[in-house]
């Protein structure tokens, strides 16, 4: 039987990039092939991982989710999941207002996503990635949140609080 491919379609932050490059590696684990090039999707299935942040990210990653719903429509893609920023946000609006989309998932719900696709979240993978930049760098993410409540600023409501990621934890992912 031929292995289904997942495109991921990033968008965003470097923080967002490394949660996708954390899902992409459980996905795998699952027995998917992953594809991560917007530009070029592949896949059966696709997994946009938006940005919530300001204006031009929200516009981006709801024009970006609303191109891939019109090729779900046209039948070249059998299903389309959203997760990240704009969906922890917006999650109930956006089920509303978009319908093409199967499921749409907050910032931290792979578990959720991987048993919708039948599969399993592996705990200790939690960490590993596969990586998408050029091989010379990677990013870390040593944090998530931020405890500052600034009047412009949406990360601690799509966020939450400041939690950083215990030392010996960002030391074996080195």
């Amino acid at each position: 039987m031929k292995r289904k491919t997942i495109d991921i379609i990033t968008l965003g932050c470097s923080k967002n990039l490394v949660d996708s490059e954390q899902l992409m590696r459980q996905l795998e684990e699952a027995g998917y092939n992953v594809t991560h090039d917007a530009e070029k999707p592949e896949g059966e299935i696709a997994v946009i991982n938006t940005c919530g942040f300001i204006g031009d990210a929200k516009e981006e990653s709801i024009n970006m989710i609303l191109e891939f719903a019109q090729e779900k429509e046209e039948g070249s893609l059998e299903k389309l999941f959203v997760m990240g920023c704009l969906s922890e946000r917006y999650l109930q609006e956006l089920a509303i207002e978009i319908p093409q989309v199967d499921k749409f998932y907050g910032k931290f719900n792979w578990k959720e996503l991987l048993q919708d696709l039948g599969k399993a979240y592996h705990d200790e993978l939690h960490i590993e990635r596969t990586l998408t930049t050029p091989e010379h760098y990677a990013y870390l993410k040593i944090s998530e949140g931020c405890d500052r409540k600034c009047s412009y600023c949406a990360i601690p409501i799509i966020t939450g609080r400041h939690v950083s990621r215990p030392m010996e934890e960002i030391l074996e992912e080195v």
